[in-house]
């Protein structure tokens, strides 16, 4: 078909709109934007305000190095108050005010609240992950968006089992403390499971509010079935500490265990002596650890805002190690020109090696999770946790 020349001048200016400079700027200067729902108020505020300082460091550094691909990387922060109907109805509101070309990832704050989410997570094809270590999150089948970036609580259980095998052996009697909560009955019936099979006793459980103000029911059991190990989940140190002060008060020996969220320093800060020995399962790096060269990363960003350089506590290395991993991921979906939602969920499926400057063993997933963890051993005249394993697969149990 033959065009007159109105018609080609037409063409040659619509060409020109699509490919002018002014354009591609444009699309550069757009911000790509990850998105936090964190308890910044509520019984869990201290680890969700810590969280998001993880976040904000971690976003300036990388914003610092000419953020992704040229394009600014912005933090959208919203209040849960660890309460699952808000932050549903914060995630409502960020999905429907922000463009889905601008943002490419949300991170959530709880086992609740991911699993409400999870549905609709998948229907919009968004890139998730959260505080959640959940089984049933790490399920590509089912929820192909959600990422894990550590071990399941069955994992970590499962590490925590391995440790009791290599401890006691058969007939390890074992006491279960967890909260009423899903973050705190998620791993139980594997535990129960698994430790029928290794030959162990489970001798006694209590089942409690995310926070208590008196152990003695729990010490009272501890004392009636004299376990050899206590296993506790689903608190922020918000119960531990008080129990075993209580438990060594009244002269209970057990080996107590907890999971990630039992794993900061404040458990001996507030426990004192009797949090010695205490075992906990952790697959990032301590901020005392400078062999790590995403702490000096860290270090050396606060130093140069004039920051604070004292002790970060874990919550904040979780969320810089989660930014540090979805950047990369952003990178490569940059540099391959699919910086999408879709284009995000392949590049984070092929990290491979990637490590976080230390903070993971790789990102080399299974279903999903980073099924490797460490487990560590509270050390109160040192006022650290030392690690007792090398990296452990907490799912060959």
């Amino acid at each position: 078909m033959k065009m007159n020349r109105r018609q080609v001048l037409k063409a040659g200016l619509a060409a020109s709109a699509v490919y002018s400079p002014w354009m591609i700027a444009r699309a550069q200067a757009r911000p790509v934007k990850f998105a936090a729902i964190l308890p910044l108020t509520g019984a869990f505020a201290f680890a969700g305000n810590a969280g998001l300082e993880g976040f904000r460091d971690a976003a300036d550094r990388i914003n610092d190095a000419g953020g992704i691909g040229g394009r600014r990387l912005e933090l959208v922060v919203e209040d849960s108050g660890y309460d699952v109907a808000r932050a549903t109805a914060a995630f409502n509101r960020i999905v429907q005010r922000e463009s889905p070309e601008e943002l490419v990832f949300v991170y959530g704050d709880s086992t609740g609240t991911s699993k409400a989410l999870a549905p609709e997570i998948t229907r919009l094809r968004l890139p998730y992950s959260a505080t959640s270590f959940s089984n049933e999150l790490a399920d590509p089948n089912t929820y192909p968006t959600i990422f894990v970036f550590g071990p399941t609580y069955n994992d970590m259980a499962g590490a925590l089992l391995q440790q009791i095998r290599l401890q006691r052996g058969r007939g390890a009697k074992i006491f279960l403390c967890y909260s009423n909560s899903e973050f705190g009955r998620d791993p139980i019936p594997f535990i129960k499971d698994r430790a029928g099979k290794l030959g162990f006793q489970i001798v006694g459980e209590e089942v409690t509010p995310l926070a208590i103000a008196d152990a003695t029911p729990i010490v009272t059991k501890l004392r009636q079935t004299q376990p050899d190990f206590v296993i506790m989940q689903g608190y922020v140190l918000t119960v531990e500490p008080l129990v075993v002060r209580a438990a060594r008060e009244q002269g209970i020996r057990a080996t107590f265990m907890g999971t990630y969220y039992s794993a900061e320093l404040a458990l001996m800060q507030r426990a004192g002596a009797a949090a010695d020995g205490f075992i906990v399962t952790y697959h990032n790096a301590y901020y005392y650890d400078t062999t790590v060269s995403a702490v000096e990363q860290i270090r050396a960003l606060r130093r140069a805002k004039g920051r604070d350089l004292s002790y970060r506590t874990t919550y904040y290395m979780g969320t810089w190690m989660v930014l540090d991993a979805v950047a990369e991921a952003m990178r490569r979906a940059h540099a391959a020109g699919r910086l999408t939602r879709p284009g995000l969920i392949e590049a984070l499926e092929n990290l491979g090696d990637y490590n976080a400057g230390g903070q993971a063993r790789n990102m080399r997933w299974v279903n999903h999770r980073l099924p490797f963890t460490k487990l560590w051993r509270a050390n109160v005249r040192d006022g650290r946790f030392d690690a007792i394993t090398d990296w452990v697969d907490g799912s060959k149990l």
